[in-house]
């Protein structure tokens, strides 16, 4: 019983190293510039519940243009 065992780890070790490696890759589709950035962060920081002039700015900004 234990040779079926044994045979069958053998059998699906061989099969896994077998395979072949996939290549994984990666396509930057987008890119936001620093100001994007910092708009997100602060409008981010609006809805966190800071509640200074940047983060209102921010998050009337992102209103205006449909975001939120």
């Amino acid at each position: 019983m234990t040779n079926k065992w044994d045979e069958l780890a053998r059998q699906m070790r061989e099969s896994a190293l077998g395979k072949p490696e996939f290549e994984v890759l990666y396509e930057k589709v987008y890119e936001p510039s620093e100001e994007q950035k910092k708009l997100y962060f602060n409008a981010g920081r609006w809805s966190g519940g800071s509640r200074d002039f940047t983060a209102r700015e921010a998050m009337i900004k992102l209103q205006q243009m449909g975001e939120f």
